[in-house]
């Protein structure tokens, strides 16, 4: 017999232990992979503990991996950690940070070790927190994006795409975040709506007359090399092709005529800063002939160099754009100030805003690999849930820019490119190599591909042969997951067996950071796509629907509410509201209901159980003479085959919040409110064999929700 009252820590205990022993979520590639069903977890980062979006992500899986295992199919669910280059590096920085150091006074070396302790340490805790969350993740088949396997991997990818062509090192404007040190991808900046101001200023020509500008970056002016306008606004016709003064810099500036300027914005004039705005960028390469190339005025660092003139050189930029202001103001050229709204690029990562530079990286073209993920959207071999992301996602794929691979940090895959340092003339010294990697000599570079050291230049015969000493964006072993997980480049059984998986679960703000690349790496590899199901999720918010953060203190701890309400009703909450594509409002309130569900489960059960103590049993249903059923008796089968059939129906079509909201009004209003209601009154043998039957088939669906109580 049940305990009076359901004690939610004692029950999980007792089955985490038994399913482990049991080898429950044990997988083989053996049988037929046509019975398989596998997925591939989302690897969280090694940057602390799980937050509320990872238990979300993870019992949507584990939902998907019992329903199938229950319905015969042999289910694998490959669990592992993400090394997250930047962010996992911020962290231990700011361990350092609180010790007097830096990265720098350790060394590369030591920070490796520092990194990799720390690493193992993190994987340890968010094993442990999967496992209290229910997850049937075959801990056998652990990886993590850095360990041996997965470094073949990207070494192999890495070189393939090299050979083709795919991977080439150029200089173009970047996104650089001056917080972390490096050049992020187009897709990892993030835009926020930000308050700020419209500086509007002249710009004086020398035989008269004036152009006015508006901007709300003052200190680029410093980096100006000409004014655009429209080819077709008459205000300016005159004016285009004559030389303006710059009034603080021995530089003139040109006009020219581009249709990129919209003749309604502000004044009309742009003023042109090549080395700090793509847009500005791209009107440069229009017009080369006719202004001066990119001039650098702000740097790595975000202070002004030496051509932002003697009096900004060395400030840092916000205090360089109050001076700029000032002399403009000064110099009687401020014409006037508005407040303005605008949206601000900045790090997805600490969330500072960040620098247009222009500045010598490693690019991939990812258009031949586009091409193939394009057509495999279209011809129906790859699916979204919600379809709403399939237009997005066909529109970013056709629209995709080159990949900058490289970033200026210390933790990830070193790119496998090595020089010889006699034949670039490079420096002495690790910080020799870095500085060299920015400057223009290293421009034609000589170079060679390697997974590993040469022992000799092959132009020279030197053995003083250097490593690039950047590292790849973490997406890119992040995007061979599906493949290296099964040990590809390698043809294992596993991947043989498994590739390609069936399901993926993850949120929608990494749709174009992992999602895509990992079709296109499929595709490019393998010639198919490496799961032909993706679905969406939403983000978890707060009950006013803002972002959770430590900072507004809204955050929710998945560990506490599991401990003070039990892990059963903490996962229903979550899957009870993950309806495809749409984000989560979420406070402790959201817990109440499905705790409630979970007494009201266990408080019906027990009533089953008395019900049968010393009554002579039950029958098997398919005996029963139907004739003899009551109204009663039909219409709780009849809304048990019909919540049974509506359940499959949802999860076939991947809305499990759903068949969560089906099955819980199911057992609550017609099985527990009223046909336990009416078994009171009547407890033959009939009443018990059919509360037998809809309580153990209600069981055994609401199970991959809440697999602890069933």
């Amino acid at each position: 017999m049940l305990e009076k009252v359901y004690q939610p820590a004692e029950v999980e205990a007792r089955w985490t232990a038994a399913w482990k022993a049991a080898g429950l979520a044990h997988s083989e590639a053996a049988g037929d992979n046509r019975l398989r069903y596998c997925i591939v977890i989302p690897p969280p980062n090694v940057t602390g503990a799980l937050h509320i979006g990872h238990a979300l992500n993870n019992t949507l899986q584990d939902v998907l991996i019992r329903y199938h295992r229950l319905h015969g199919r042999r289910t694998c669910w490959v669990p592992g950690t993400d090394h997250g280059g930047i962010a996992t590096q911020n962290v231990m920085e700011k361990q350092l940070k609180a010790q007097g150091k830096s990265r720098h006074d350790v060394g590369r070396e030591e920070f490796h070790k520092l990194m990799q302790a720390w690493t193992r340490d993190c994987k340890k805790t968010i094993m442990g927190q999967l496992e209290r969350l229910g997850c049937l993740l075959d801990m056998e088949r652990e990886a993590f994006t850095m360990d041996e396997v997965r470094a073949r991997s990207v070494m192999h990818a890495f070189q393939d795409f090299a050979s083709k062509g795919l991977i080439y090192r150029g200089e173009r404007m970047v996104n650089w975040c001056v917080r972390c040190g490096t050049a992020l991808s187009d897709i990892e900046v993030e835009f926020e709506e930000q308050r700020g101001h419209l500086w509007h200023f002249r710009y004086p020509c020398p035989d008269g007359g004036e152009i006015i500008v508006a901007t709300t970056r003052p200190e680029t002016m410093l980096g100006d090399t000409a004014v655009a306008v429209h080819p077709e606004d008459s205000r300016y016709t005159a004016l285009v092709g004559k030389r303006l003064s710059h009034p603080f810099l021995q530089r003139e500036l040109k006009v020219v005529a581009d249709p990129y300027v919209d003749p309604a914005f502000g004044t009309g004039a742009v003023k042109v800063t090549p080395a700090h705005d793509p847009n500005d960028f791209e009107i440069w390469r229009r017009h080369q002939d006719e202004m001066a190339g990119p001039i650098r005025v702000i740097d790595f660092h975000g202070r002004m160099t030496a051509e932002a003139g003697e009096a900004f050189k060395t400030l840092p930029r916000d205090q360089a754009r109050k001076k700029v202001v000032e002399r403009l103001e000064a110099e009687g050229l401020l014409v006037k100030t508005e407040d303005y709204r605008h949206s601000v690029g900045v790090c997805y990562r600490c969330q500072q805003p960040i620098e247009p530079l222009v500045s010598r990286q490693w690019f991939m073209d990812m258009k031949p690999l586009a091409e193939k993920a394009l057509k495999a959207s279209e011809d129906g071999r790859f699916h979204l849930q919600p379809a709403t992301w399939d237009e997005p996602y066909r529109r970013w794929l056709k629209d995709i820019r080159d990949w900058c691979l490289s970033r200026q940090i210390w933790w990830g895959h070193r790119i496998p490119v090595w020089y010889c340092r006699r034949c670039n003339a490079i420096p002495e010294g690790p910080e020799g190599i870095a500085a060299w990697m920015r400057d223009d000599a290293s421009k034609d570079a000589k170079y060679r591909v390697a997974a590993s050291k040469p022992e000799k230049c092959e132009s020279c015969g030197a053995t003083d042969i250097v490593q690039d000493p950047d590292v790849l964006d973490t997406w890119f072993s992040s995007a061979l997951w599906p493949l290296s997980v099964f040990g590809w480049p390698e043809r294992t059984k596993d991947l043989e067996f498994f590739y390609p998986t069936s399901t993926l679960v993850t949120g929608y703000e990494i749709l174009y950071l992992w999602v895509a690349r990992m079709q296109m790496m499929g595709l490019w590899f393998e010639g198919k796509v490496p799961f032909d199901d993706c679905v969406i999720h939403g983000i978890v918010r707060d009950k006013s629907g803002k972002k959770m953060s430590k900072s507004l203190g809204n955050v929710v701890d998945p560990l506490v509410m599991m401990d003070k309400y039990g892990t059963d009703a903490f996962r229903f909450s979550l899957a009870a509201q993950a309806y495809p594509g749409r984000d989560i409002p979420y406070s402790e309130d959201s817990l109440r209901g499905p705790r409630n569900f979970a007494n009201k489960l266990w408080n019906s059960t027990r009533f089953v159980l008395m019900n049968l103590e010393g009554q002579g049993g039950i029958v098997p249903l398919e005996k029963l003479d139907r004739a003899q059923l009551s109204l009663a008796d039909r219409w709780i089968l009849s809304e048990f085959e019909a919540v049974l059939a509506e359940t499959r129906a949802y999860v076939a079509a991947d809305n499990l919040a759903a068949a969560a909201g089906a099955l819980y009004r199911f057992l609550w209003d017609s099985f527990c409110d009223w046909y336990v209601e009416l078994a009171k009154l009547e407890r033959g043998v009939t009443v018990r064999s059919i509360l037998v039957h809809v309580l153990t088939g209600t069981l055994k669906m609401l199970h991959p929700f809440m697999p602890f109580i069933t």
